[in-house]
């Protein structure tokens, strides 16, 4: 069976960098009873160690990646081999775009850019092109969406935000899990957001996040099983 969600919501961007209210349409739970760990903005330094610790605990995330972000995965050899290894351990790939620009502001060359790159890069690095992608910042509106669709991609927003990137606090950002968990009832999943540039999070909360889970009985899975679609093109 197959699960999709699909949403309209008002998005109030709370990056820090966006202010703008937008509307979108876009995927943001898992199927039943299923929680979706995600990492944005990688691959860097601590992506290798955090594939490790998710892997001693048989837990498959997914990763969306940027191609020039924290670093320029064309010619860094330590993102490359960290990506390589994601994929090659189980992991899900996908898109976060190529230099992580807000999708409904840039121009349509830009737009192309944006998503032609970094699957360029992907495919030229582990041979495949994503099929899922999270638009920065959350941000996309109605036609955003349309256009990424067109190109073939699902596309995934989350359901619970760490907000790792603001707080730096272990407990905080757990009490965020908790409490977007405890909203809700094993009937529904979740869609989680961190990100693997962040030593902390590829250590303390994620190793936090995934006993949480255990000890909810929710069962893990990548973004693709969430919604029962291949995660390649």
């Amino acid at each position: 069976m197959t699960f999709s969600i699909r949403k309209t919501f008002n998005i109030s961007i709370a990056f820090g960098l966006l202010a703008s209210m937008v509307s979108a349409s876009m995927i943001e739970d898992c199927k039943p009873g299923h929680v979706a760990i995600t990492f944005d903005d990688g691959p860097y330094d601590f992506t290798s160690a955090l594939v490790d610790l998710l892997d001693s605990h048989n837990v498959k995330a997914t990763f969306f990646v940027n191609g020039k972000n924290f670093i320029d995965l064309e010619t860094n050899e330590e993102g490359q081999r960290a990506l390589k290894k994601a994929y090659e351990s189980g992991h899900q790939i996908a898109s976060h775009t190529l230099s992580h620009k807000d999708l409904d502001t840039i121009s349509g060359e830009e737009f192309d850019s944006e998503i032609t790159d970094l699957e360029r890069i992907v495919n030229n690095l582990i041979g495949v092109k994503p099929a899922f992608i999270r638009p920065p910042y959350g941000n996309a509106n109605d036609e955003t969406v349309s256009k990424l669709e067109e190109r073939g991609y699902s596309v995934i927003r989350w359901s619970t935000d760490t907000k790792d990137y603001d707080t730096h606090d272990i407990q905080q950002e757990m009490a965020n899990v908790k409490n977007s968990f405890n909203s809700s009832t094993i009937d529904e999943g979740f869609i989680t957001l961190s990100h693997d540039v962040y030593e902390q999070t590829t250590t303390e909360l994620t190793s936090a996040l995934i006993e949480y889970t255990k000890s909810q009985n929710f069962q893990f899975a990548t973004v693709a099983d969430c919604i029962g679609k291949n995660p390649y093109q």
